[in-house]
């Protein structure tokens, strides 16, 4: 662990000036060095942030997030249980398995585990082709974990079997203190895929907050999907939660969880909400995001857009232009479904945005981050993206903060992404429209 308390001296002092910390894995003024793959990198580091913060804790420790593949995260705990913590963790179904075990994948929009490939590389440290109990003891997150007994629960406990995603990122320490990322607590999305040299990590951003009022509502919906510890309750079978705002250090912060039923009023939703934000923009709206498909979203974009709003948006490059982005509509561009006809609802921009992005970046790393700037004023950050399925089925946080320190430390990291990024529709994409149209019999290309 001294490894991990010496590189966290270099950007705290950085990061905490503004009360709630903010940080970045791509961030271009720190460095530090991969634990696994020994290369020196720029950025934070975010598994060394989340170590540090679990250290401090005294009483309790209660992790949700989709994956957890972090070995030194997981030795930790099992320390801080055999010390007589209220340790407590819980995972997405699909991956809640050790290596021995094989990885079953999500619905493709949401889908971001471990391969599995690279999981069995990066636990078979002497690279003899065979798991041995002492590797599997010493890089298995999840084996760790059973080992050392600490309670693990996914989202298969309760009655909706799993058939959403429990797709949280969060741990709160003590009851005071709040982690939440847009990071699976991976080696790819902090560090980068380990059998891939060139690989950094997906971009993410994670924050750090200290406020009893606020951790008490995480609390509330750790409990929620907790429940007995045999069966809680997830997804829609949760009960529907108003926002609360808190402040925090300077900070107004507005919490949002998802998911809420279909029949509940759209604007009372975590999509609804965004909207209610995306009103107040009266100069520039800058997102980057893994995923944008919701309609609702884009149209009420439109509107600030047409109302002379300067919009940007840079997306995930798997699905920057498939039929149902919504880049597409922000580029006035439309692709036909397998069912050769368009998205329902879609609607393609009149007058298309100039700043429409897709990410570029290196070995396979993916642009994980799932947030918006708002008049360099608003923050939206949160594990939910930007989709109907975050919205209506699975477990989501999303936060809304207001603090122009914060605003403009994720307006670097957009125009740092958007530096690299490939702007506008690409020759692939017009081919790939175009492919379609014929395909369907249809004349024309956009």
């Amino acid at each position: 662990m001294k490894y991990f308390s010496s590189i966290l001296v270099s950007f705290f002092l950085i990061s905490s000036a503004f009360g709630v910390e903010v940080y970045f894995n791509h961030n271009p003024r720190s460095q530090y060095t991969d634990p696994y793959r020994g290369i020196n990198r720029r950025g934070d580091n975010l598994e060394a942030v989340i170590i540090q913060k679990i250290q401090t804790a005294k009483k309790s420790i209660y992790l949700a997030v989709q994956e957890m593949r972090l070995p030194s995260v997981a030795l930790l705990l099992v320390e801080k249980k055999k010390l007589g913590l209220d340790v407590r963790v819980i995972l997405e179904k699909d991956y809640n398995f050790d290596v021995l075990h094989q990885l079953v994948g999500g619905a493709e929009e949401e889908a971001e585990g471990t391969d599995n490939r690279d999981l069995r590389a990066f636990v078979d440290v002497n690279r003899n082709a065979k798991l041995e109990i002492s590797e599997l003891e010493s890089r298995d997150a999840v084996y760790i974990l059973n080992k050392g007994k600490v309670p693990v629960i996914d989202d298969s406990f309760g009655p909706s079997m799993g058939s959403a995603l429990m797709h949280h990122k969060f741990v709160i320490i003590d009851g005071k203190t709040i982690i939440m990322s847009t990071a699976n607590f991976t080696l790819s999305c902090i560090h980068g895929d380990y059998s891939t040299p060139s690989s950094v990590g997906n971009p993410n951003s994670l924050i750090v907050a200290d406020s009893t009022e606020m951790a008490a509502y995480f609390n509330e919906e750790f409990m929620l999907m907790w429940g007995n510890g045999k069966q809680g309750a997830f997804g829609l079978n949760k009960r529907l939660r108003a926002p609360k705002t808190f402040s925090v250090a300077g900070s107004k912060i507005t919490v949002q969880f998802s998911p809420a039923s279909k029949s509940v009023p759209y604007e009372q939703t975590t999509n609804g909400l965004i909207i209610q934000y995306m009103k107040k923009a009266q100069r520039s709206f800058k997102a980057a995001l893994f995923v944008f498909s919701e309609q609702k979203l884009v149209d009420a974009l439109e509107e600030r857009h047409n109302a002379g709003v300067e919009i940007g948006t840079i997306i995930e490059a798997r699905f920057a232009f498939r039929d149902y982005s919504e880049l597409l509509d922000m580029l006035g561009l439309e692709m036909l479904g397998l069912n050769c006809k368009p998205e329902l609802g879609n609607k393609p921009w009149k007058n298309p945005i100039r700043e429409g992005a897709m990410a570029t970046l290196p070995g396979g790393d993916k642009l994980h981050h799932k947030y918006a700037v708002i008049d360099g004023k608003y923050v939206l950050v949160g594990s939910h993206n930007w989709s109907d399925s975050a919205n209506s089925a699975n477990d989501e946080t999303m936060l809304f903060i207001e603090n122009t320190s914060i605003s403009d430390r994720f307006t670097q990291e957009y125009n740092r992404v958007l530096s690299g990024a490939t702007i506008g529709v690409t020759a692939k994409a017009e081919a790939d429209i175009q492919k379609r149209l014929d395909s369907c019999g249809r004349k024309g290309l956009l």
